[in-house]
């Protein structure tokens, strides 16, 4: 019977090999094209992969240099027993130089682009000059018991930094309190014990500090108040627990606006929201079946109290109004394989990201839906569909939007290579932002 079912070993190796042929591929055409779509890409393999990554909100400049000096919050995934850390990386990123007409490329016919000079104008003397250094460099690391699941720092205090474990403990670090060099003790600053699965969701609250909200595999949402923390006692438990969910807590997060609001989702297919002003924690606000498989992700809208989008195995992601979760605002179609993050950009709010496990990172310009498209560009996907990111062989782990920079982006993928990278200003600037062809007549 077993024979009947299971593929021979010899075509599971060459199923193997064509699809790792397609990647290649696929891979080549896109480093072919790269200089055409990027103002700006880094890319970094780490010892071990991280699953994890978050731009810290801090930014140096100096005048004297040609580059910004920000940091990255990172973990490992190791394998066997090497041990695993907690990663704080040093990103310098190259300052971003006003459009200059004698960076106008005739043969790509843009301004701008990957490579630009820093105003290369031979005027300023500075002709011969490329673009300034960028690299990523680790700075930092902090022992951790297991793979680093998720790690996200607090909004009021981003030196205290909070992890998802591989047995359920949220770990609590605060990184001034650590050396940069790993000792191969683990001793962090708090534990929270109460999940009985490890998990991937965590967030921490924008208006109450110290508050966090995390979820996981046994199937709850539990919220903790690390204020209470005393010097007699590392562990603390969470201060309500919540059990609306059937299956799977994939991910959580507190509404930008109302502090008392907080939406989760799961493999039970739902979307739910909860208020934890409400007495029963069993059931949620609102609650909607929100795609037909699990449902990985989720993200407010900043601007707005009621959009929200989810992410979801069955590679799509949904638009929601939360005064009516009947049914979609809108649908976005175009990954090919399970969507496993979703964020809103920090300055544009018709722009959403989302990454999958094919790959990907995609953009998307919701304003841009329904507009007309050509039969050769409705090949290309829908009309809202900005960008694709194919700088990864495998499956993306997390990205995250840079706070400071516009359309700066760093992602990680299984692969163990952390791109950052910054999509050409040619591609996403608006109608408004282009460049007028008298500017180039020099």
């Amino acid at each position: 019977m077993e024979d009947d079912i299971l593929m021979p070993s010899d075509e599971v190796d060459e199923a193997v090999a064509a699809a790792n042929k397609v990647i290649n591929e696929e891979y080549k055409i896109w480093k072919k094209n790269a200089p055409y779509l990027y103002d700006l890409m880094l890319s970094t393999a780490l010892e071990w992969p991280t699953l994890t990554t978050q731009w810290f909100p801090d930014k140096q400049s100096n005048p004297e240099n040609p580059y910004s000096v920000q940091r990255l919050l990172l973990g490992t995934h190791t394998s066997s027993e090497a041990p695993n850390y907690l990663q704080i990386a040093e990103v310098k990123l190259p300052n971003r130089p006003a459009l200059d007409p004698y960076d106008y490329d005739e043969e790509k016919e843009e301004i701008g682009g990957y490579g630009t000079s820093a105003n290369g104008n031979p005027a300023n003397g500075n002709a011969s000059k490329g673009p300034a250094k960028i690299s990523l460099e680790i700075i930092q690391k902090i022992d951790h018991p297991g793979e680093v699941n998720k790690a996200r720092y607090m909004p009021q205090n981003p030196n205290l930094i909070a992890t998802m474990c591989n047995d359920g403990q949220v770990l609590i670090f605060d990184r001034t309190k650590h050396s940069s060099v790993p000792n191969g003790v683990v001793s962090p600053q708090m534990r929270l014990i109460g999940h009985r699965m490890e998990g991937f969701a965590l967030a921490w609250s924008p208006h109450n500090e110290g508050y966090l909200a995390s979820g996981s595999e046994d199937q709850t949402v539990r919220i903790w108040d690390t204020t209470k923390y005393t010097k007699q006692s590392k562990n603390m438990k969470a201060t309500e627990t919540y059990t609306h969910h059937d299956s799977i807590v994939n991910d959580v997060q507190y509404h930008p606006s109302h502090p008392s609001i907080l939406g989760s989702v799961s493999d039970d297919l739902t979307l739910q929201i909860i208020d934890t002003r409400d007495k029963d924690p069993s059931k949620a606000r609102i609650k909607t079946v929100a795609h037909a498989d699990a449902v990985n992700a989720l993200s407010f809208n900043a601007a707005s109290d009621v959009i929200i989008a989810t992410a979801s195995a069955d590679c799509t992601l949904g638009v929601w109004d939360l005064r009516n979760l009947k049914e979609k605002l809108h649908a976005l179609e175009a990954h090919r394989d399970t969507v496993t993050a979703v964020a809103w950009h920090p300055f544009d709010t018709s722009i959403l990201a989302s990454s999958s496990r094919d790959r990907r990172v995609l953009f998307w310009d919701l304003s841009r839906i329904g507009d007309e498209q050509s039969q050769e560009d409705s090949e290309d996907g829908p009309p809202e569909l900005l960008f694709m990111h194919g700088g990864h062989t495998n499956a993306i782990s997390d990205f995250s939007w840079n706070p400071n920079d516009p359309w700066v982006m760093c992602s990680a993928a299984e692969d163990n290579l952390v791109q950052v990278w910054q999509t050409s200003r040619e591609i996403v600037a608006k109608d408004s932002e282009d460049v007028e062809q008298e500017e180039l007549d020099v």
